[in-house]
């Protein structure tokens, strides 16, 4: 659980927000058909850092709800975020965290709003700049079985959710076994599934359009010279490592960790590591405050 102190509604989403409201901001981004939950373990890490956490459910995942199809795509997803923090009137740097999905979600806040905030630094786990269905499992999207997922959802949606309830009430808890590939306790297995069970059918197919073309390959510009670390689970087979090589070479101030027996969830399998490159961030934010028109270096000395 996350145990926000404060959390309301901004248009479409749910917000969650934990400690001060002044100094330095984390903002987290959560990936596909999970919700802002999927951070709880990482946040736990960081709350006696004393530092201000912000987490939303992206829209038509977790306590957001549904929405209709038609509204769901990566740059609205992305403005969601833009609009909370405005809400909460966020002044000082902020350090954006992308999962999956919230990868190129992140990306796009940053690069369609580079002036907004300060952007100090970004941690990337698992994340891609490529449309999701060119490599990886998502792949399977883009052939028929996607397409007759698509047509179910389109023509017979009463249909499809009702299937979807009770499909997902019996399978969640196996497909979210399938994301792991080292040991995790068993509350972490539940978690995964009860945010896989909630997640409606709109939600599918409101981003499949998307997931088969968005590209953040334009966000070199804006990561120029910004610190950040890259994160991915060597076993990870959603967006597998070579994505996370493609994001490194367009962002070379980064630094790219492979982690060794993780797969697609290291925010619930490898949550020390994420908090970790969340931490040398901050580190960095605090000892070498950004000059203008440039964002400091982890390497720079202090």
């Amino acid at each position: 659980m996350l145990n926000p102190d404060r959390t309301g509604v901004v248009g479409r989403v749910r917000y969650y927000d934990i400690g001060p409201d002044a100094g330095p901001t984390i903002l987290y981004v959560h990936g596909f058909n999970i919700a802002s939950e999927s951070f709880a373990l990482v946040v736990d890490r960081l709350r006696p850092l004393g530092v201000r956490q912000v987490l939303v459910d992206l829209r038509g995942h977790g306590a957001s709800g549904p929405c209709p199809p038609e509204l769901l795509n990566i740059d609205d997803a992305a403005d969601d975020f833009i609009n909370v923090l405005t809400h909460l009137q966020v002044t000082g740097p902020v350090i954006v965290v992308g999962h999956s999905l919230g990868g190129p979600v992140s990306l796009s806040l940053m690069r369609r709003h580079p002036d907004a905030f300060q952007w100090a630094g970004s941690v990337q786990i698992s994340s891609a700049v490529e449309p999701f269905t060119v490599h990886g499992l998502p792949q399977m999207l883009a052939g028929p079985l996607g397409r007759l997922l698509e047509y179910v959802v389109r023509f017979t949606p009463h249909f499809a959710e009702g299937m979807r309830r009770g499909i997902t009430r019996t399978i969640a808890p196996v497909l979210a076994m399938g994301f792991y590939f080292r040991p995790v306790p068993l509350s972490v297995i539940r978690l995964h599934a009860d945010m896989i069970q909630n997640t409606p059918l709109s939600t599918y197919r409101g981003f499949f359009d998307d997931l088969l073309t968005h590209s953040e390959v334009g966000a070199a510009e804006v990561l120029d010279g910004m610190p950040g670390y890259i994160l991915v689970g060597d076993r990870d087979r959603v967006t597998p490592v070579s994505q996370s090589f493609r994001l490194a070479a367009m962002w070379p101030s980064a630094y790219l960790q492979v982690l060794p027996g993780s797969g697609h969830m290291p925010p619930l399998d490898a949550p020390g590591a994420v908090a970790a490159a969340i931490e040398r961030l901050l580190d960095v934010v605090a000892t070498q405050p950004r000059s203008p028109g440039r964002s400091p270096h982890p390497s720079d000395p202090a």
